[in-house]
């Protein structure tokens, strides 16, 4: 089961953005069977988009909440 873990909350003047880690597990019978992978969900509103890596995610909740920098 995924594990999913709030990272932080971007706040801006179109709404907050939360972006969340989420773990899971690796299928068994692959090479990296057992190891938990990551990747990362922006929540804003309705608007859902999950990337693979922390830096993505951050550019896409300032750009979906309307922040600066």
């Amino acid at each position: 089961m995924a594990e999913r873990v709030l990272i932080t909350t971007i706040e801006g003047p179109k709404g907050n953005a939360d972006v969340f880690e989420v773990t899971e597990e690796s299928a068994s019978g692959t090479a990296t069977s057992g190891v938990p992978t990551s990747v990362y969900e922006i929540v804003c509103g309705s608007a859902k988009e999950t990337v693979p890596t922390l830096g993505e995610a951050s550019i896409i909740a300032h750009e979906l909440s309307g922040a600066e920098g």
